[in-house]
């Protein structure tokens, strides 16, 4: 076939970035030669470009990364593009398959370009989770329950107070909660707080059923209360109307007979409680569809067996619900019932729903704000707040966890929320910013916070959490970092060349450094144990100092060690510097084990360093500079002649 190219202009190559070569057929055309094109540039990304980088799909990412990869990780892989290119469009930031999509942008953007090509881009990647952050994404949700409060009182009262702070007992409840939790393990704790010592009024129960639904009739689910049904097969559900949540049964449309049961916690009663509640009919009906009150003490499990094998005591005579003269009466209170003869024991309270759909007794039950509490000693009442707290497992034991700061429902309440979480109506990011500015007035420049926070996802509530970094005056999200990767064409392919350069500063409490030279040592510890030193952390052998950070190469300090007897001065320092090169090697080998070559690119790894008496004598640090290249995955050739000193 004969071909012809359409040259486009110079100045078109130079404004456009890329050309395109039109193929076709005609005589003579063999005599051209196609223009090179190679690209040395810097890049910035721009908004539009994450936008199409975000419509990009995994699939094709994929099959342009070249990964041999099937099954599991290959459905890891995609589920991280995916991840990706959802940041991106969201976002305007990259993450965990930055330089694959990177890799594919370059190539749909400048496809004509040749190889040798070389583009540095500067663009937002997500920055690497931290420990805490990490913990605190994993975290679970624990909420103290009345067995709990009973548990560090003996007695009725729901909360904690400065005498008794959940710091004293929330360990031993997560203790017992979590008895297989994992080290570093972080609870998001829900509890009571009152700045008062227990004075007035004692509280077994006090539930107001807020929360627990968002607008969707759901059968109702609420901790340590039982919704059980014995006869037929509606179940209490929840409703919201007018933003207050309640709980409903109607036998309307039920076929048959319908006798369903909600249950409360296990209570303990103090004298002079008494239990109220709210109450109110709808669409009612002569011919039935009634609220029965009762509790038992012996109510053994949550199951129909056990109900019908508790014994029940029947205290509906207390209660008065009003006949509506509409189709729905009014929440309201509709029983005062004193349990004092019942104090120093432990009940549970039920209410009944009793209807026949067939019969047409199919009246409406609506019930909210049982509570269960005493009057108060005249000495004050007892207000208390709900508050959340983190706690982490060091292994052993459960302690406060004070590297973030955890919202409360007090602050999503002051942000205009309804419930104790964020969700996608009321997103962190749009919130987070001002609370921080208004619980931090004093904050200074580069002072930086995490916040813990719980999320509704539509279906679960989970703990979350967001970094931010004061800067200008403002909160900023600490998600993002710029970061610039150079990218080269190589056999028509566009590959993140990853040379790196390792800073070895001389500061003495550098965990990373330190991290690095005790790997050295370590290898020194495993193959030649006799030249490290009693504190495990410097070895004589190559004179790596995980102390000191840097390396040692004090002619005293080595023979010191006794291994070098009848080595002359000269002969030592030839052997130190003959041995420099192979020292990094040991570390950048167990901490780089993953890095490979990439074809067509000599991936350097430059190593800055520091040498004490590096003329074996004079004690002072001077400044190094060392070069390995990857030569094989995990394997590192040291480059002649990159050994240099750094004036």
């Amino acid at each position: 076939m004969k071909r012809k190219y359409i040259f486009p202009l110079v100045a078109s190559v130079l404004s456009l970035g890329a050309c395109d070569y039109v193929e076709d057929d005609f005589d003579g055309s063999e005599k051209f030669d196609r223009p090179t094109y190679v690209l040395k540039k810097d890049y910035t990304l721009a908004e539009a470009d994450y936008t199409k980088i975000g419509a990009y799909k995994a699939a094709t990412i994929f099959s342009y990364s070249g990964k041999d990869l099937t099954g599991d990780e290959k459905d890891a892989y995609l589920k991280e593009v995916n991840s990706d290119l959802a940041a991106a469009k969201t976002e305007n930031a990259l993450a965990d398959q930055a330089a694959d999509v990177i890799s594919f942008f370059l190539k749909e953007t400048w496809f004509s370009a040749d190889n040798g090509s070389a583009i540095k881009v500067t663009y937002n990647k997500k920055a690497t989770a931290t420990a805490t952050e990490n913990a605190l994404n994993t975290a679970t949700i624990y909420k103290v329950s009345n067995a709990d409060y009973e548990q560090t009182w003996g007695t009725a009262f729901n909360f904690f107070t400065p005498t008794e702070p959940a710091s004293k007992h929330v360990p031993g409840f997560l203790k017992t909660a979590y008895p297989e939790a994992a080290t570093g393990q972080v609870a998001l704790v829900d509890y009571n707080y009152s700045a008062q010592e227990p004075a007035g009024s004692a509280t077994a129960i006090a539930e107001t059923f807020e929360g627990l639904w968002e607008g969707n009739v759901k059968t109702a689910a609420i901790e340590g209360w039982a919704n059980l049904t014995t006869k037929g097969t509606n179940s209490w559900q929840g409703r919201i109307f007018s933003n207050n949540n309640y709980l409903q049964q109607s036998a309307y449309k039920h076929t048959g007979e319908l006798e369903t049961y909600m249950i409360t916690p296990k209570l303990s009663i103090v004298k002079g409680m008494n239990l109220t509640f709210d109450a109110c009919y709808g669409n009612y009906v002569a011919a039935g569809g009634r609220l029965t009150l009762l509790y038992s003490e012996n109510l053994n499990g949550d199951t129909k067996e056990a109900v019908e094998a508790a014994t029940w005591k029947d205290i509906t005579s207390a209660v008065n619900i009003p006949v509506p003269t509409g189709t729905y009466g009014t929440l309201e209170n509709v029983c005062t019932y004193d349990l004092s003869a019942l104090a120093g024991k432990k009940i549970r309270i039920a209410f009944r729903y009793n209807g026949d759909g067939s019969t047409g007794a199919t009246t409406t039950i609506q019930l909210d704000n049982v509570v269960v509490k005493s009057e108060g000693s005249g000495e004050g009442e007892n207000t208390f707040e709900a508050m959340a707290g983190l706690f982490r497992f060091d292994g052993s034991d459960w302690k406060s966890f004070n590297d973030a700061v955890v919202l409360s429902l007090a602050d999503y309440k002051a942000m205009g929320g309804r419930y104790d979480n964020f969700s996608s109506s009321m997103a962190p990011a749009d919130y987070l910013p001002t609370y921080l500015k208004l619980k931090y007035p004093y904050a200074q420049e580069e002072a930086k916070q995490t916040v813990a926070y719980k999320y509704y996802d539509g279906k679960n509530t989970t703990v979350n959490c967001s970094s931010y970094i004061y800067t200008a005056g403002s909160w900023q999200s600490a998600a993002v970092e710029v970061t610039t990767d150079q990218f080269v064409l190589s056999n028509g392919k566009w590959s993140f060349d990853p040379s790196t350069v390792i800073n070895l500063p001389v500061e003495r409490g550098n965990v990373e450094v330190s991290a690095f030279y005790q790997t050295i040592t370590d290898w020194v510890k495993a193959n030649h144990p006799t030249y490290v030193t009693g504190y495990g952390n410097n070895d004589y052998y190559y004179g790596g100092s995980a102390y000191q950070n840097n390396v040692d190469f004090r002619l005293s300090a080595w023979k010191g060690q006794g291994t070098y007897e009848g080595v002359s001065d000269d002969e030592l320092k030839a052997l130190m510097w003959k041995r420099l090169p192979e020292a990094f090697t040991r570390a950048l080998e167990v901490l780089y084990a993953t890095v490979a070559p990439i074809e067509g690119i000599h991936v350097i790894y430059t190593v800055n360093f520091g040498i004490y008496a590096a003329d074996g004598v004079t004690t002072t640090n001077t400044n190094w500079t060392i070069q390995y290249e990857v030569v094989e995955k995990g394997k590192f050739e040291f480059v002649p002649e990159s050994l240099k000193e750094v004036k």
